[in-house]
């Protein structure tokens, strides 16, 4: 059991995701309901994405302005002001 988990680890993230997306493909065709109870996993990434994708551009764009060296030409305002702004919009959606 060791050696297979460790082979699995071996595997890069990208041919792991594919091959759960084929195992996802082939669950659904073969036993569409007696397989219902598996959507939750579905559902948890989905939510975790949701959680961690405005964080993630919050530091990017965090990142960005710390990396700014002065004198540099950069259009960091626009940046700015087009993360608040969709932030805002994202806000009244979700509301």
């Amino acid at each position: 059991m060791e050696k297979a988990f460790k082979g699995w680890c071996g595997i890069s993230l990208v041919k792991r995701i594919f091959i759960g997306l084929l195992f996802g493909v082939a669950l659904a065709y073969i036993a569409p309901n007696s397989m219902s109870w598996i959507t939750i996993f579905g559902d948890l990434f989905v939510g975790a994405l949701k959680a961690v994708a405005p964080i993630l551009v919050f530091f990017l764009v965090i990142s960005a302005i710390v990396q700014h060296k002065k004198g540099q030409k950069t259009n960091i305002k626009s940046i700015v002001i087009l993360y608040l702004l969709g932030t805002f919009l994202a806000s009244l959606v979700a509301v």
